[in-house]
């Protein structure tokens, strides 16, 4: 896996850039070639033909493209020299190119927003569709800010479930990159099964607790002699996932997740709490799917 590539989309939107950089980044501490991809499709230009002339929309799109990688390869060979960068370009839409890649890579990163050839990279399209069928982790990261030069540590989400696995080890893989400190999160919520109607609310409130507790325990169980530099902390949180997880993200560098949970939605591609923390989270997003870390559990 040190091997495979990361991939990113890349358009002129801030974001688009913000996630070039974070990729370039994740890259060369993995050692790892960097492909940067840019697809245009002329279909959904509308052009009007001036006194019986048309221009040559897809080759002014081709050669904006050209140069838009090119600028973007001259901007990484001045701030990472050593590393390996590849650049795509194609017609037609970004999500079947990115899917495509996912297949080989190691990881694709994507602005959380975006323009241009990568236009639809609003969350709650190409985003969404992208991190719900690729065959590896796909991060989003959003615009940055003032404050994203202090971010600090990873925030894992699990909710108990086989399929959290995944995510774990990411995130445990990500920190120890990054030589950061990880913080797993479980949220649980009141329901009719977690608080009995004879005894008080207060002591079944800490029964469940305790149990939730144990959720997560077991969750982790083994990972951290696999990490042993890792430092990692553990938060149960009692409230909704995408609302806790959000709150345990402020400050951090990454927020992980997995694509599915083991709620009403868990037969969703993309779970409803990862759908939820995409739109909402102003740190980077991973999303990790159950097959896409082939590595097995200590």
């Amino acid at each position: 896996m040190m091997n495979r590539p990361v991939v990113v989309g890349l358009d002129r939107s801030p974001q688009a850039w913000a996630a070039v950089e974070y990729a370039a980044a994740l890259a060369g501490r993995r050692r790892a070639p960097l492909v940067v991809l840019h697809a245009y499709d002329p279909s959904q230009l509308i052009v009007r033909p001036t006194l019986g002339w048309s221009p040559d929309i897809t080759g002014v799109l081709h050669n904006s493209g050209e140069r838009l990688l090119a600028d973007a390869c001259d901007v990484l060979t001045g701030f990472h020299p050593d590393l390996e960068v590849r650049t795509r370009l194609e017609v037609g839409g970004p999500v079947d190119l990115l899917l495509e890649e996912s297949r080989s890579a190691y990881t694709v990163v994507l602005g959380s927003r975006g323009s241009g050839g990568f236009s639809d990279l609003l969350v709650g399209s190409t985003t969404l569709h992208v991190a719900a069928h690729a065959a590896c982790p796909v991060i989003a990261v959003p615009k940055p800010t003032a404050d994203s030069l202090g971010l600090q540590g990873v925030v894992v989400g699990l909710d108990g479930s086989h399929a959290s696995e995944p995510a774990i080890e990411y995130a445990f893989e990500t920190a120890a990159d990054l030589g950061e400190r990880l913080t797993a999160v479980h949220a649980w919520q009141v329901n009719a099964t977690s608080v009995g109607l004879l005894r008080p609310v207060t002591a079944d409130l800490a029964d469940s607790a305790q149990d939730e507790r144990l959720v997560l325990a077991e969750s982790l169980a083994g990972w951290q002699e696999k990490f042993p530099d890792v430092h990692a902390s553990h938060k149960v949180m009692l409230g909704h996932p995408v609302s806790a997880l959000i709150r345990a993200s402020y400050g951090a560098k990454l927020l992980v997740v997995g694509s599915r949970g083991r709620g009403s939605l868990r037969s969703l591609v993309l779970g409803s709490v990862s759908h939820g923390v995409l739109h909402h989270a102003q740190v980077p997003v991973a999303v990790v799917h159950p097959e896409a870390v082939t590595q097995a559990k200590p």
